[in-house]
């Protein structure tokens, strides 16, 4: 009886251990963002006091110019329950449509990605300047 209740605890020890090793680890933000899935966006730069939009599609040119640019970047999760930023000049939206139907609001700033969940950026900082372009190109298209 003792040896079943020793194996199952070492077996549930590993279970939390290869859990725990699987949710930190260090991911691609592309594959974070789920950037495949991915069928609208809509970036914002600069804030406004009232701001509405409409996401629309994009074309598909301009979704892997943007999974290909998230792709440099590995993020980490970590275990911050709230942030603030410290690079509010280099802080952008970036809101998703997915092909499901989801829809998701990320926060990135030069070395966080928020949304329900604090990332951090391993290899920071973000290229801003890149995120610009992008959104002068997505905004003359509509």
């Amino acid at each position: 009886m003792k040896k079943y209740l020793f194996a199952s605890l070492i077996l549930l020890i590993i279970g939390v251990v290869l859990f725990n090793f699987y949710k930190y680890r260090e991911q691609s933000l592309d594959e974070l963002l789920d950037m495949d899935n991915v069928d609208k966006i809509h970036i914002i730069t600069e804030y406004k006091d009232s701001y509405e939009f409409e996401i629309s599609k994009v074309d598909q040119e301009i979704i892997t110019k943007l999974a290909d640019f998230l792709n440099q970047y590995k993020v980490k999760l970590t275990n911050q329950d709230g942030w603030i930023s410290n690079y509010e000049n280099e802080r952008f939206e970036l809101h998703l449509g997915y092909k499901n139907g989801a829809y998701e609001i990320y926060t990135l700033e030069r070395d966080v990605v928020v949304s329900n969940r604090v990332y951090k950026v391993v290899n920071e900082p973000l290229d801003y300047k890149w995120i610009k372009g992008l959104e002068r190109d997505i905004n003359s298209l509509r």
